[in-house]
């Protein structure tokens, strides 16, 4: 089970270091890159676009922030020197045509890296929030060395900007660490933070597998947390979703969710589906920030033919919608473990009827 969770879910990045995976990535390397293999014109209502992104040598786990200038986006990459994720930030006027700056041990638009010898060694899965001109940036962090693999245990950090450039952890302690025997015991990946009428409210992914004694059953679970300030946070006691709950494309749980609120009393809750090595990319709507969610029958963004960029799997997806447009960003995996970051858009009206809403 462990290992067959852990396909992109923000803990394997190790795996890459070693095999056709990285060359794969280094080779003809262009932060963007045209998908050279005609892609399915629309599923659910989306359309994908035909140009990826994909960093200094990956691009994963996108959050979108929208500023008078366009989008900015912040991204996991990776430090091949010291073998290590790494935060990255760049900036587009249309939201697919992707530009850094500055550089960090030779990875383009570090914003965050992390600290030798400290229990974020390693930094990644990005969630930025702006409080008027103060940027919010929470990411997980974990050790070179782990148990039971790479990535475990993770916390959650935080730092802050008052130009979404130039950020500082708020502290040398994470903001919230797992919670022992119970759904986060072992990490906490993949926050999702939005801030609605002065309340912060966060769903993230917890991991439990060496010790679920308060919870009976260990896996892969959504969960959420609430603030006042955006620092101090109360964790939720019941799971949104669970291992088990559903017998289709998302049957070994769901992960890396984002939060977007669509109107008042609207929200939208996009996800990615766990079935053992596959990933698809669903929504589930609620009438608060905290749910209850409805959870739609199929996806809306699925991978796409042999030799495109997202082949093998889509997943960690970034949502905005626009005067009901839908405007979602992904990570993309190709056959050969390179990541990318995808783009796709359309009807937010048609997606939602397309995947059983």
């Amino acid at each position: 089970m462990l290992k067959k969770v852990l396909v992109w879910t923000g803990i394997a990045f190790a795996g890459l270091f070693a095999g056709a995976g990285l060359q794969s990535m280094l080779e003809g390397h262009a932060p963007l890159f045209k998908n050279e293999v005609a892609a399915e014109e629309n599923f659910a209502g989306l359309t994908k676009s035909e140009w990826y992104y994909r960093g200094s040598v990956i691009a994963s786990d996108p959050s979108i922030v929208k500023t008078k200038d366009g989008y900015v986006m912040f991204y996991t990459d990776l430090d091949t020197g010291k073998g290590r994720t790494v935060i990255a930030k760049a900036s587009s006027s249309d939201g697919q045509n992707w530009k850094t700056s500055g550089s960090f041990d030779g990875v383009n638009g570090v914003v965050m890296a992390g600290r030798s010898g400290q229990w974020d060694e390693n930094v990644e899965s990005a969630a930025v929030v702006r409080q008027d001109d103060r940027w919010l940036l929470y990411f997980s962090g974990y050790r070179d060395e782990g148990n039971p693999t790479r990535g475990f245990p993770a916390a959650l950090w935080l730092a802050t900007s008052n130009d979404g450039g130039a950020f500082d952890r708020l502290s040398g302690d994470p903001i919230m660490t797992p919670t022992k025997g119970w759904y986060d015991n072992d990490a906490i990946y993949s926050p999702t933070v939005l801030l609605d009428d002065g309340i912060f409210h966060m769903v993230y992914v917890g991991h439990s597998y060496t010790d679920f004694s308060a919870i009976g059953a260990g896996g892969v679970y959504l969960l959420s947390a609430t603030s006042t300030d955006g620092v101090n946070w109360t964790k939720g006691e019941k799971p949104i979703a669970g291992p088990g709950q559903f017998d289709d494309w998302r049957k070994d749980g769901i992960a890396e969710p984002y939060l977007v609120k669509r109107e008042a009393g609207e929200y939208l809750l996009f996800y990615t589906g766990l079935n053992g090595e596959e990933r698809e990319i669903g929504v589930a709507t609620g009438s608060s920030p905290e749910g209850p969610w409805k959870f739609g029958s199929g996806p809306i963004v699925k991978p796409g033919p042999s030799g495109a960029p997202d082949e093998h799997q889509v997943l960690a997806p970034a949502a905005l919608v626009e005067d009901g447009r839908l405007r979602l960003w992904y990570l993309a995996a190709n056959k050969r473990e390179a990541l990318s970051i995808g783009q796709a858009d359309g009807s937010l009206n048609e997606a939602l009827s397309s995947s059983g809403h």
